[in-house]
This record gives structure tokens, sequence and C-alpha cells, in this order.
């Protein structure tokens, strides 16, 4: 075993030597080999050079202290530990010298050999503990920065400790910004935080708790969650280590494949019973004309009740038309357009109804040249036919607002009337939902902003209104405007 090399720092030659029989009595004496150095400049110079594995310091050390030495050895970022040597107790020098970094201090008339063996003993364990921490803690740091996904150290009252730069992205906050947030803020759902922290608080830990976050731009992230508990070595604080793990684009995509695969099924029923429907329909419209050509008659009461067979024969092929047009997949004709100058043009065409139902349309664009590629006469027909839903929701206003994000333009349609329940929710987007769209539903907005690449939602509380969202991914020559992305 190779002995601890010790250094005692002390202008005091006698001091040296009974040091010295100290550590000649100490019974594991051969695990020792104690080196002397009487002046402050050359001790300092002897731990920059790490040259020893513990230093014995002296409280007076000529014109300076052994607070001096402990100081410069601090701020120079001396490892081994110190241990302060004084003439007599000092409380007030024992407090200064363990508050600024030493391992111990000794009163030299109180020195036994059992006394500094377990003092230079127990200061080298705890010096060895502090550096393994140490080295766990940059291993852990390293980890933390680097990491790709987000990463956040949460206390147990909520407040954001620290983040690493993958969380910045994903949140879209500064540091100072996430900092002044309580992590229940980051919740879409605010009962989502109140179970994850009853969770980690029974448990100790979390796996893959799924829930939805939300950025600084309001954008709805799916995530899910896995953390685990961590108490200081004082028992006084308790942190959340989470790692945050990002489902959103393969969510998105699965609900993509979802969607599509409704609007599929839709459209070959919607088919299949037009075309029963409209076999039928041709016979009793030949029979209805033959009807009238045979009876000729001139009775009034004969030729209204074959007027109201005509009439109503009509709106049936026009719901049957319609529906079949709602359905039909129709090739895209994308072109770069300003999302303002089709929102514009879209309000403009409501206005009539607007005053007619007494809905008031308040806009409030970007002041930004939003590009997206789109075909322009599609869009505006899924557009107006959330409008027009809207409009006819027993509101008395409409909200259309719209913004960038890093990849997408967001339109939101919000109104302030009584709300949908979550059953019908779940329907909004079938066909026939409500009388209001014509027995179509919504449907054909949301394929065709499907067929753009975009995303249709719709958030709604009772009695508190109804938000349509429409994301669709901006056009390649963004970068021809001045925008400042949000």
């Amino acid at each position: 075993m190779t002995p601890v090399k010790v250094l005692l720092i002390d202008d005091d030659e006698d001091d040296y030597i009974l040091t010295k029989e100290i550590f000649n009595d100490i019974p594991q004496r051969e695990n020792y080999k104690l080196s002397w150095i009487n002046n402050y400049e050359e001790g300092i110079n002897a731990m920059l050079k790490s040259h020893y594995d513990i230093y014995l310091v002296d409280y007076r050390l000529g014109k300076h202290t052994g607070i001096d030495l402990l100081h410069e050895a601090i701020k120079s970022n001396v490892d081994e530990p110190i241990i302060i040597l004084t003439g007599k107790g000092d409380a007030k020098v024992d407090n200064e010298a363990l508050q600024i970094g030493a391992a111990d201090y000794l009163i030299k008339d109180q020195i036994s050999p059992y006394t500094i063996e377990r003092s230079l003993r127990y200061a080298l364990k705890h010096t060895y503990s502090l550096k393994a921490l140490k080295e766990s803690e940059n291993k852990f740091r390293i980890i933390f920065e680097r990491s790709k996904e987000p990463f956040l150290i949460i206390d147990s009252d909520g407040k954001i400790r620290d983040i690493n730069n993958a969380g910045l992205t994903f949140f879209n906050y500064t540091r100072d910004e996430i900092q002044l947030l309580n992590a229940g803020n980051l919740y879409a759902n605010k009962a989502d935080n109140f179970v994850f922290v009853q969770q980690m608080d029974a448990k100790g830990a979390v796996n893959d708790f799924e829930t939805q976050l939300i950025t600084k731009y309001k954008e709805i992230r799916t995530v899910t969650i896995s953390a685990f508990l961590q108490i200081d070595q004082h028992a006084t604080e308790e942190l959340y280590y989470c790692i945050i793990h990002d489902l959103t684009n393969r969510k998105q995509v699965e609900q993509f494949s979802a969607d599509t695969e409704k609007i599929a099924v839709t459209e070959r029923i919607a088919k299949n019973l037009a075309n029963e429907i409209r076999n039928p329909l041709s016979s009793i419209n030949l029979s209805l004309e033959q009807l009238k050509l045979d009876l000729n008659s001139e009775d009034e009461s004969v030729n209204l009740y074959l007027n109201i067979i005509k009439s109503n024969f009509e709106k049936i092929n026009v719901l049957i038309s319609g529906l079949l047009n709602s359905t039909q997949n129709k090739d895209l004709n994308l072109q770069p357009r300003v999302l303002n100058h089709i929102l514009e043009e879209s309000v403009m065409k409501l206005e009539f109804e607007a005053d007619k139902n007494q809905v008031t349309v308040f806009k409030d664009f970007s002041s930004n040249e939003i590009m997206v590629d789109v075909d322009e006469e599609q869009i505006s027909e899924a557009i107006h036919a959330l409008l027009s839903y809207s409009m006819h929701c027993g509101c008395n206003s409409i909200t259309i607002t719209n913004y960038l994000t890093n990849s997408h333009a967001h339109i939101e349609i919000k109104d302030d009337g009584p709300g949908l329940s979550q059953e019908e929710q779940k329907r909004i987007f079938e066909p026939f939902f409500d009388s209001k769209t014509s027995g179509t539903g919504l449907i054909n907005s949301k394929r065709i902003i499907l067929s753009h690449k975009g995303k249709l939602e719709l958030e709604s509380k009772y009695n508190e209104g109804s938000v349509f969202r429409i994301s669709l991914p901006l056009s390649n020559q963004i970068t021809l405007w001045d925008s400042s992305i949000r």
C-alpha cells in the first residue's frame, strides 16, 4: 500500500518535531509519510502542483495566516483536503475555516496519535466521496446537456430548477423565461400535473406517463414523461428529474392515417348510398313526368300534389349531388398564397350572412406575410364551411386569428356560442351530423385540409364556445418575406 503523503505547513520547527513524534506513535504509521514546509509561498506552490495527498496548515504563517492559504487554495481549485491547526481553540476561526472549505480544524495541544489519524482518515474519505460525487455530477451534466430529448429538474413545489437546451427548443422559451414558470403551467390539462405529482410522491418514480404539454406559442405536444425522485444529502429538498419523450409526430401520423381511412370509408358509403338512392329516384322522376302527361289535369289540387312531389325530388337530388361532391377527391392546384388574403376574402363572403345573423366578426391577423402552398379555391371552401358553421351555432361573435410557428401556419376560428358536448365533439366531422351543414357535415373541410398535409382540430367547452384550429405547412417561398417566426 502506498503511504499517504502528508505535508505540514508551519513556520515553527519545534511544532514540526512534535508533530513528527505524534506521527511516529500512530499504530499504522507506515500508512503515512510526513513532510514539512516552513513558509506560505512554498506551501501554496506545493498545493498548486498537487505533490501531496493532504495538508496540515498552521493558523499562523508569518505575515499570513492559514486562512489566507486556505482561501488561495480553494480559489485555485486545490482538490486535496486541508486541515487547519492552531495553538488554542477559537470558535470564530473554526467556523470560518469550515465555511471556506477546510476538511477539519484541530487544536495543537489536544492532538494525539489517535485524533490526528482519525482526522486524516475522515478527511481523505470525505474528499474521495466528494470527488466521486463530482465525477458523477459531471457525467450527469454531460448527459443532461447533450441529450436530444427535453430534460427538466423540478422541485416538489413545481419550480423549474434546470432545463437542458433540448428542453428550451421543445418549449420555445428562453432559460430565464421558463424558470419563472411553475411546471403545472406546461400541462395542457392541469389535472394531469396533479396525477403526475401524486404518482411521484407515492412511488418515487414514473415511467411513460402520457400527457399533453403546451409550448410558449400554445402548440399542444403529446409526450410521455419518465421521472425519478432525488432527495438531497441533507434530506431537506426533493427534486424530480424528468425526461420527456415527444410522441407528437408519431401521433399525428397515426391520426392522419385514421382520419384518411375514416374519410375513405365515408366516401365509399356515400357513393354506394347515392347510387342506391339515385336509381329509384330516377324511376320516380320518370314516372312522375309520365303521370303528368297522362293526367293532363287542370285540377289545381292534382297539380299542387304533383309539384310538391317534383320539388322534393329535386331537393333530394341536390342533397345527393352535394354528398357526392363532398366526397370526391379533387386534384390540388398548389400555388404559394398569402394567408391573410385568403382569410380576408373568406370574411368578406360572409359579411351579409353575419349581418343577417347579428354576428360580429373580429380579425386578429399576423402582421407577417404568411405564405402557404394551397389550392386557393379548395382551402377557401374549407375555411368558409368552418366560419359558416360557427356563425350558425348561436354565437354573438367570431374571432379569426392566424400566426406562425417554426414550420406551420396556424388559423384559429373561435366563437362564443354554447359549445358542444363530448359526444358531439366526437361526431362533429361525421356526415349528416348537423343540419346546418347541408348533410355533409364538416368532413369536406377536414378532407381538404388533410389533402394539404394539414390538420384540423376542434376544442369546445359546453356553454363556453368552440375553437377550430387549422395548421398548414408553410410555403417554400416564406423566405422571400421578412417574417419573424412565433
